[in-house]
């Protein structure tokens, strides 16, 4: 499948390495056409500012050779900074694994099931074999506890499950302007006793690493759903989808998301010259961290997914980005951060 892109965005960047030494003409070639396929492409906005073009290299420097991808967004507006590998990012869709345990709390939230208070035993069954103890929404999220999660979906029941799923814009195309988009998988019905193993692992749901910057962003914007749109800032013109209703509770996420990094499963995120917040997930050879920064004024949503990784190994792909364009007091400044 080709992306088309509109005339709001550039052509693909791609990186190059020269060669030491020249090879025989043959294994020249093979070894070119291997550097290729492990070059992330890089989108970036036609009119790309410097801001843009510094995010673009951070995330394209932050993945690496992985192979996985990235995608950079401005949450208060949907304006997509830079996408690394689009074919992984936004053609693709994938289990969010523990990532959609946002979705699960946002649900158990706003329907009464639990407070930020609200306590759950955690024992054998977790993926720390001896359990986490009792544990509340904000350390539930920090050491992503599968129990905790179970039970909230549990009670919740698949229905209300598939509600806020498809309210934080999981299911169908996210409507960025590139041709090509996925739009995932919310299933229909789910039997009632997987309800639990779903709400921990997301076992038949798919997302795309677009879809999961517009629902973090949800997070911490007020509960604005936005169009992505890979845009210059110039002329630049926020688009809402919709408001998840009133009632949305939204509240005790943000401190779970910080604890997350702070002393949790994404500590490899961690950066003493900007707070870092967010949640990741780890299931079937499959890495994710949707997050963002700084924590206190979130500016930039970054959403790392990795193939053959974990949810930790995403969080320090996540943690190079930030530190490149926070780093120091330079980097944001410096490349003309809005």
């Amino acid at each position: 499948m080709r992306i088309s892109i509109s005339r709001s965005v550039a052509a693909v960047l791609v990186a190059s390495w020269c060669l030491a030494a020249a090879p025989p003409a043959a294994a020249a070639t093979r070894q070119a056409r291997r550097r290729a396929r492990s070059v992330p492409q890089v989108l970036l906005p036609a009119s790309a500012s410097a801001w843009d073009v510094a995010v673009g290299q951070a995330a394209r420097n932050g993945l690496g050779r992985a192979q996985g991808a990235v995608v950079a967004m401005d949450p208060r507006t949907g304006r997509v900074h830079a996408l690394v590998n689009p074919a992984l990012g936004m053609q693709r869709a994938f289990q969010p694994c523990s990532v959609f345990k946002i979705v699960v709390g946002i649900a158990g939230l706003s329907e009464g099931v639990i407070t930020p208070e609200t306590t759950h035993r955690c024992e054998k069954g977790c993926w720390n074999w001896a359990g986490h103890g009792q544990v509340d929404l904000k350390r539930a999220l920090a050491v992503s506890c599968n129990p905790y999660f179970e039970w909230v979906g549990e009670q919740l029941g698949y229905e209300k499950v598939e509600r806020y799923a498809r309210l934080l814009g999981l299911g169908e195309p996210s409507g960025i302007n590139l041709t090509g988009e996925t739009a995932g998988r919310v299933p229909s019905f789910v039997r009632p006793e997987a309800v639990g193993h779903l709400s921990s692992h997301a076992t038949g749901i798919e997302t795309s690493a677009v879809q999961l910057a517009v629902l973090v962003s949800a997070t911490v914007n007020g509960g604005v759903i936005l169009r992505p749109q890979m845009s210059g800032p110039q002329d630049f013109v926020p688009r809402e989808r919709w408001r998840l209703p009133e009632t949305t509770r939204l509240d005790g996420l943000a401190a779970g998301f910080a604890a997350a990094v702070n002393e949790g499963s994404a500590s490899a995120a961690f950066d003493p010259d900007v707070a870092v917040a967010g949640k990741t997930g780890t299931c079937s050879q499959l890495g994710w961290f949707a997050s963002y920064a700084p924590a206190d004024d979130p500016q930039l949503v970054v959403v790392v997914f990795r193939r053959h990784g974990s949810g930790h190994g995403a969080s320090a792909v996540a943690g190079r980005v930030f530190r490149e364009l926070f780093g120091g007091g330079t980097g944001a400044t410096t490349a003309g951060m809005p």
